[in-house]
């Protein structure tokens, strides 16, 4: 095969989530592409660390120093929801039903991937909370994934925020629901959902 096209595949395969077959599809999907689309695409990956950054406040995509969501005066204050990626902080923001603010982890603990909680937002999201008062108190809203390193995660931030010094600077702890979707039957569901349905009853 050609030297060139393996090296693309390998490259794709740097991407998380990326296996070869996906990556040689990738690259043969940009072999079908115009000349000037390659030119615009690779421009514009040329320019991705100038002209996009992170938010120095929560750590989502933004154009200066603070995102948009930062910036708004209107977010409630007192909500704080801790998100893996940014993209699971778009999803919730289309929603259009949450009005506070989010701190986005990079991540979560993985042992498996090397991932620990030194390789996370965690430290950031401390200071954060240190800033808070008793008498303003804060919710901190926990939402990541429901799988083996969401849940990891999530076990490691309520043991981190479980202390009489948190609950005394007026910091509140709770989780996402979890339980079964509309129109899924309980036959199928797995024992996990289960739990997390009975749990989370009304």
């Amino acid at each position: 095969m050609n030297l060139k096209f393996q090296q693309l595949v390998k490259l794709f395969q740097r991407l998380p989530g990326v296996g070869p077959r996906q990556a040689a599809r990738f690259v043969i999907a940009l072999l079908d592409q115009p000349e000037e689309n390659l030119v615009e695409l690779g421009t514009a990956i040329n320019r991705l660390k100038k002209e996009i950054s992170f938010c120095g406040e929560c750590f989502n995509i933004s154009d200066n120093s603070h995102c948009h969501i930062c910036h708004d005066t209107k977010r409630d204050k007192a909500k704080l929801m801790v998100v893996e990626k940014v993209t699971d902080l778009e999803s919730v923001e289309k929603t259009g039903l949450y009005k506070g603010l989010y701190h986005v982890l990079g991540g979560a603990i993985n042992p498996l991937d090397k991932i620990t909680p030194a390789n996370l937002k965690i430290k950031e999201l401390e200071k954060r909370l240190e800033k808070i008062s008793a008498e303003q108190g804060v919710e901190l809203i926990i939402a990541t994934n429901p799988n083996t390193s969401g849940e990891t995660t999530a076990m490691y931030l309520r043991d981190l925020f479980a202390s009489t010094n948190w609950q005394n600077r007026g910091l509140s702890v709770t989780r996402l629901g979890r339980g079964l979707s509309s129109g899924s039957n309980l036959e199928y569901a797995d024992e996990i959902t289960l739990k997390h349905a009975l749990e989370y009853r009304k």
